[in-house]
């Protein structure tokens, strides 16, 4: 799914605005418009100047990482929030396990801050897994 997102956007990707930046600069603009803030509301919160966040909501700058970690506190949105949907694995409920559907409602009883914490744990396990599958893979003897 990956590849077909960075492919569409390949040719483009070193003009802006280009679509990745368009729809980024879309999404960005929503969120802040549902949270009451002015452009120079939100440069404040993010840590950003307010010319910024007009170029970056117009598509004609990039956004690093980091930034979209800013971004993410200043409108209490997701990190997911921020990137176009062909980027995302949608997954529907009926497939989930019954322990991914316990995870889930004892996730929604969380406050916010914790919610944060345990994603970022989740995604540290996770990732310690995959890198555990890799080293097995690499140092089998054949």
């Amino acid at each position: 799914m990956i590849e077909k997102f960075l492919e569409s956007i390949k040719d483009e990707s070193s003009y802006l605005p280009n679509k990745f930046t368009i729809a980024l600069g879309d999404r960005i603009r929503k969120a802040r418009l549902e949270a009451g803030l002015s452009q120079a509301d939100l440069a404040r919160k993010a840590y950003f100047r307010q010319s910024s966040i007009s170029k970056i909501e117009s598509g004609v700058r990039s956004v690093s990482a980091e930034e979209i970690l800013y971004f993410s506190y200043a409108l209490d949105k997701p990190i997911l929030y921020f990137f176009p949907e062909e980027f995302q694995d949608k997954i529907s409920t009926e497939d989930l396990t019954i322990l991914e559907q316990e995870l889930l409602t004892q996730a929604r009883r969380l406050h916010l801050d914790d919610l944060r914490k345990l994603i970022a744990q989740a995604r540290a396990l996770a990732d310690f897994n995959v890198r555990e599958i890799r080293n097995k893979k690499e140092n089998k003897t054949y």
